[in-house]
């Protein structure tokens, strides 16, 4: 199959990812919190964001230009990554594992979720063990020892970066995984088991993979737990907020470069800067946390204004295509993830989604800068309209 010419874009794998999952499996991956204007938010920020057309002064299409990155002293050769993605084996089972791998092969980042539902020490080596492409995103635990024994554990698995997020302090509600009965663990209804049935390929996937588990924390359950009690203890792991000194004692901890993601506001940015944050990503959880929150991109030019050229900002939320990409770096940011992207491309096409995902977006990148006689990203930065400029 010609995967390019039948699927050239992200939207095509949503469209095709939607009809191969069960829809319990699509709400829980497209849905957001309250009345979803949230996700739209994220989407719409972008759609806002234009380039200038002078493209006589740039000169000639350079047509080979430079898209790789460099953050804390390791060279990427793209400026985008996996963002982290709890609960990833209810989408598409060993998501993880094809989205690590692929990630590791097109040399990019990709950041491992606490609650994901494969562990640090399976998907460590993947992503190529020390000095590789392994970023671990941490949900601060009430229990200072268990949290340092994780961060143990993803350093020794080989993951180099840590990513601390700091926006779901409180269980979000969304009303799709209501109306679902989606639970911790799950509720097999009937509706949930006639969608099942009717998704034979993830049927499949799903039996020879087995039971989702957090596997990341099931050490940190006692032993004679019940499944049933799955939620009981994950609600008496988290924190649940996050403060200042809590960032400071892990900034103690972790000995490599340390993101705070979940950041909305120049302030917060300086008081995690403060904190000994490496840098942030500008997030608002893709719109699943809470419905009123802004836009990230909306957001990121008061934060860059803020901090200044040299702090390291990330970005994640709303991001779509390589466009989106292009406008994001050029408002400011040094890289940027997405999930949802990628979980739709596994969701559709299983291990070769992955790639397929990120050479879509590599493509779409290439194209913006080739249109605008960029030969780098930092080019970019000369090109972009402000929001409300036309």
């Amino acid at each position: 199959m010609d995967l390019m010419r039948n699927y050239p874009q992200i939207p095509d794998l949503e469209r095709k990812a939607r009809r191969r999952i069960p829809k319990f499996s699509w709400d829980y991956l497209a849905g957001g919190a309250g009345d979803e204007s949230g996700v739209a938010r994220n989407a719409a920020a972008f759609e806002d964001i234009t380039f200038s057309a002078a493209v006589l002064g740039a000169g000639a299409r350079p047509g080979t230009p430079d898209l790789g990155i460099e953050l804390f002293g390791r060279r990427y050769a793209l400026p985008f990554g996996v963002a982290p993605i709890g609960n990833s084996g209810i989408i598409w089972p060993r998501a993880a594992e094809y989205l690590a791998s692929a990630a590791k092969e097109a040399d990019i980042p990709f950041c491992l979720s606490t609650f994901a539902t494969s562990s640090v020490e399976e998907i460590g080596p993947l992503v190529g063990g020390a000095g590789g492409n392994g970023w671990f995103q941490l949900y601060p635990l009430e229990d200072s020892e268990k949290e340092d024994d994780l961060l143990r554990r993803a350093k020794q698995a080989g993951f180099g970066v840590l990513v601390v997020t700091i926006d779901a302090v409180y269980p979000s509600r969304r009303a799709r995984d209501v109306r679902n009965g989606l639970s911790v663990p799950p509720k097999l209804n009937w509706k949930n088991f006639a969608e099942m049935v009717i998704r034979p390929a993830w049927c499949l996937a799903s039996l020879a993979d087995g039971a989702p588990k957090f596997k990341n924390v099931l050490p940190y359950f006692p032993k004679n737990v019940t499944y049933t009690r799955i939620a009981d203890m994950l609600g008496q792991l988290l924190s649940g907020t996050i403060d200042v000194p809590h960032l400071e004692r892990l900034r103690k901890v972790w000995d490599g470069p340390m993101l705070v993601k979940g950041v909305l506001s120049a302030d917060d940015t300086l008081r995690c800067r403060d904190a000994g944050a490496d840098g942030v990503i500008i997030s608002s959880h893709g719109g699943r946390s809470f419905d009123g929150f802004p836009g990230a991109a909306e957001v990121l030019p008061g934060i860059r204004a803020a901090v200044g050229p040299d702090f390291c900002l990330g970005l994640d939320s709303g991001v779509r295509t390589g466009t989106d990409v292009a406008k994001a770096v050029a408002l400011g940011v040094d890289f940027v993830l997405l999930g949802r992207a990628f979980m739709f491309a596994v969701a559709a096409l299983g291990e070769a989604g992955a790639a397929h995902a990120i050479e879509i977006l590599r493509i779409e990148l290439k194209s913006a800068l080739n249109q605008m006689g960029c030969t780098e990203l930092a080019g970019l930065r000369d090109m972009v309209n402000q929001q409300g400029e036309s």
